[in-house]
């Protein structure tokens, strides 16, 4: 596990064999048949998941990554934009902790390490501008690749 703060949000790496925190929410990958209810411009889009009435458990935010392992420019493009979205979500519910798998964690979220670089790179940007998360838990294949990323982003 690795540990820094950026900005006022405190970020820890956790190797994907780790349990998820689900402190206060956590993001989770958009189902294939989710993504086909809603259409192929959902990718790259975050949306938290609102029970009425919940007033106990994690929040949820669904988002829809990218459904090939293509690392051309488009691809890419909405690794990055999903990341960001997941971040204004966050911000805008005002969430305080929030629990994030990174591509290549798993076969829910697929994607190499041009995607992660982009997930990075794109969540070191929004991060500047969060009042609210003060907790990120990221979930990881590989923990000191994605350190060196965040690290080289700043």
């Amino acid at each position: 596990m690795k540990t820094w703060q950026l900005n006022k949000t405190h970020i820890i790496i956790n190797q994907a064999d780790i349990d998820v925190s689900l402190e206060n929410a956590c993001v989770v990958p958009a189902k294939q048949e989710q993504i086909n209810a809603l259409g192929s411009s959902v990718i790259g889009e975050a949306w938290v998941l609102s029970q009425p009435f919940q007033e106990e458990g994690a929040a949820v935010i669904k988002f829809a990554p990218p459904q090939s392992s293509n690392s051309d420019t488009k691809t890419l493009a909405l690794w990055a934009k999903g990341y960001r979205k997941i971040i204004m979500v966050a911000e805008r519910e005002e969430l305080a902790t929030l629990s994030i798998p990174l591509p290549g964690v798993n076969s829910h979220v697929p994607g190499g390490i041009e995607a992660v670089r982009e997930a990075v790179l794109a969540l070191s940007d929004q991060l500047q501008h969060t009042k609210h998360l003060h907790h990120l838990h990221l979930y990881v294949s590989d923990e000191e690749s994605v350190w060196s990323l965040f690290k080289s982003s700043l």
